[in-house]
């Protein structure tokens, strides 16, 4: 069996155990006779409802082929970790949407900042912040899980002092002698893992973290939004976070500009989805899409080959730079 459809298995047999239904996941036979079917049908609740695909069949069953759509999906979506992203998304989407007007679009900055700056935090805190937003409530606990035991320092739990989650413990004691931050975007901007606080736990259920997924797709990208968006504030700007339920990662003086922040290991990846689509940043009269600063630290020629490729297509109305140019321009 191709490695390819060994983690696809394992993904499906993940989001079976998210949703609390049989491990489909299991049998490549299995798999295969529900990619003929269209995927609202496949028995999971998180491909259900308010699933952008729920209509999608991925194999055609007389032909034995994948179908158009199934081709546009993996090209539209740059592979099966950006198809488990879009899930998350559209969850907080849907999440946010139940208010109305306004409320809506600060319900989406309040939860999705949640899990960027507190991506560890006492159950009781998730708690208190989940009664502000009840009507949300599942959809925010479920971004959560019970703090792995396997995250302390015997009963010590130790919060990186860049991103606020564990730093675990690692065998390799000499370059991590305090613990091990694994979100890798924090790594990248704090290569030393520093502890910021330190907290006695008798019981890890007093305790949530994100999710694996939320950690990956959210609280790392999200360390460069935040700074972008505190960074402006501070200066005196006036600034949105994840404006219009998420138009842009940050806006400045309205729909005057709006940025996005990306933090792609590959340019060529990031450039190809930007030639494809720039997403709703085209409400904003400015367009700025920024890296990084380690992005083109790690690759001299990292804006050269963004920008080459997404002016291909829709990427042509952006501006690139990185975030320490960007923050020069607009915070001075």
């Amino acid at each position: 069996m191709p490695p390819r459809m060994r983690r696809a298995l394992a993904r499906i047999s993940a989001q079976s155990l998210r949703d609390g239904t049989d491990d489909l996941g299991a049998s490549i036979h299995t798999v295969m006779e529900l990619a003929i079917r269209p995927m609202g049908e496949w028995g999971l609740a998180s491909f259900t409802g308010d699933f952008p695909w729920a209509s999608v069949i991925l194999v055609d069953g007389d032909l034995g082929q994948p179908t158009p759509e199934c081709f546009e999906l993996a090209a539209g979506g740059g592979g099966e970790t950006e198809l488990l992203q879009e899930i998350h998304h559209q969850r907080l989407r849907s999440a946010s949407e139940r208010f109305g007007g306004k409320q809506k679009d600060r319900a989406y900055r309040e939860i999705r900042g949640l899990v960027v700056r507190r991506p560890c935090l006492p159950t009781e805190d998730l708690f208190s912040f989940v009664g502000d937003w009840l009507t949300a409530a599942p959809d925010i606990q479920s971004f959560y899980r019970p703090l792995p035991s396997g995250a302390l320092h015997g009963k010590t739990l130790r919060l990186c002092a860049g991103c606020g989650a564990p730093l675990w413990p690692d065998n390799d004691t000499v370059s991590f002698p305090k613990g091990r931050c694994r979100i890798r975007d924090c790594r990248m901007r704090h290569p030393v893992c520093e502890v910021g606080e330190e907290f006695k736990v008798d019981d890890v259920r007093e305790w949530q973290l994100a999710t694996n997924a939320v950690l990956a797709y959210w609280t790392g990208p999200g360390l460069a939004e935040i700074e972008v968006h505190d960074r402006l504030k501070a200066a005196g700007r006036t600034v949105d976070l994840y404006p219009y339920s998420d138009a842009a990662d940050v806006s400045v003086d309205g729909r005057e500009i709006g940025i996005d922040v990306k933090s792609y290991a590959s340019a060529a990846l990031l450039g190809a989805r930007l030639a494809r689509s720039v997403g709703q940043i085209t409400l904003f009269r400015r367009r700025i899409l920024c890296v990084p600063d380690a992005r083109v630290r790690q690759d001299k020629g990292y804006l050269t080959t963004l920008m080459a490729i997404a002016s291909q297509g829709e990427g042509k109305c952006l501006e690139f730079m990185t975030v320490g140019t960007l923050l020069k321009e607009l915070a001075a």
